[in-house]
């Protein structure tokens, strides 16, 4: 992984280095309703959480979700950072226990170096390379029932590699289609991917809006264990650029 963001690193140097055109940011603060599901295996077996993106809200005990973006020329520079901690109790499938409690936190950031291969200003399209760092960790809470009641933590942090892609497509002077694609991980069994899409509205010269639906698949061997996750719901967004 060192060598991939060294790559990265350099490669954001000597582009930056290369432009003549002055930078242009967006800050971005969004709010991502998603919904949960996944497999979780544990010592008992696999526990498969499905929470409704309603349900998920209702649990959500604590998320922080925010975009910073840099354009310099063809260069562009991305950094996502999303923290989100949701409980939810269910059946459990085992025979022994009654009902699982469920608490996932994960802190997912990510970062790009991205080209613009298209500038034309009717179809806007970057692509380039990335990673993205998570910290994740889950509670699993089995509550008593034939047998005591019994818990299991599973956590772990590390850092994929990605490849990405974003476009932008002008609708009119106010309204855009705007899109981003990544992909990354060390194998079939460790992987992550997200997509989203969007329609947004440019309200002035330094505020837009952006309204559209983002999926995250994260899937990861954790001692042995496989742990998947998929996020997926609407995503509200509202940006400053400057």
């Amino acid at each position: 992984m060192k060598p991939i963001l060294g790559l990265v690193l350099v490669l954001a140097a000597q582009t930056a280095s290369a432009q003549e055109a002055d930078w242009r940011y967006k800050a971005t603060i969004y709010g991502w309703f998603p919904g949960l599901s996944g497999t979780v295996d544990t010592r008992f077996g696999t526990v498969e959480p499905d929470v409704s993106a309603s349900d998920a809200l209702e649990s959500l005990d604590m998320a922080f979700m925010g975009t910073f973006a840099a354009q310099n020329g063809r260069l562009g520079l991305v950094a996502d950072l999303l923290y989100t901690d949701i409980s939810a109790t269910q059946q459990t499938p085992f025979a022994l226990f009654g009902d699982a409690t469920i608490n996932q936190s994960m802190t997912a950031l990510s970062g790009y170096v991205l080209y613009r291969v298209s500038q034309d200003p009717a179809f806007v399209f970057d692509a380039g390379v990335g990673f993205r760092s998570f910290s994740l960790d889950i509670d699993v809470n089995l509550s008593a029932g034939i047998a005591k009641a019994a818990s299991e933590n599973i956590s772990r942090s590390w850092t994929d590699p990605l490849i990405a892609a974003r476009l932008n497509v002008p609708i009119n002077e106010n309204w855009f289609v705007e899109g981003f694609a990544d992909y990354g991980g060390s194998g079939s069994e460790n992987e992550t991917w997200q997509i989203y899409g969007g329609v947004g509205y440019r309200i002035s010269e330094a505020w837009s809006t952006q309204f559209g639906y983002r999926t995250m698949n994260v899937g990861r061997k954790v001692d042995a264990r496989d742990v998947s996750v998929d996020l997926s719901g609407a995503l509200v967004a509202f940006t400053y650029s400057f």
